[in-house]
């Protein structure tokens, strides 16, 4: 009864050396993943809301991706093998703003505005008989 013990025991230990390739291996990486990875990232950093992905790229086992936020752009770097990220950057954007940016609403503002005005000093003027 002893030996049968052991020998259950035996068969069920795995030999020395022998990996079990699903446990050990990370999952391939693709664009889809990367892009998850980093906008989590992103996320856990403290940048919530408006995250747009704009470009992933793969260069010498580098992951390179883009995400475009509200008044910023970030550049995160995930290595293929270990799917660590190794750096990131966090910039404003590079858009040139121009002197006057002027909205749609802010134009209707302006003419409702001018004319209300108009009117309002027509009758003013025409009151005072001028």
């Amino acid at each position: 009864m002893r030996e049968t013990a052991q020998l259950s025991a035996t068969l069920q230990k795995k030999p020395p050396g022998v990996i079990a390739p699903a446990a050990t291996q990370l999952k391939r990486l693709n664009a889809e993943s990367v892009t998850a990875i980093a906008t989590s990232f992103l996320k856990r950093i403290g940048h919530k809301g408006g995250l747009k992905p704009k470009k992933v790229s793969l260069e010498e086992g580098i992951y390179t991706i883009e995400v475009e936020m509200n008044k910023f752009t970030a550049i995160i770097h995930v290595d293929a093998e270990t799917q660590e990220i190794t750096s990131y950057e966090i910039q404003p954007k590079g858009e040139e703003n121009p002197m006057f940016s002027f909205s749609p609403k802010t134009v209707v503002l302006v003419l409702v505005v001018a004319a209300i005005v108009d009117v309002a000093l027509h009758f003013a003027f025409k009151f005072l008989g001028l």
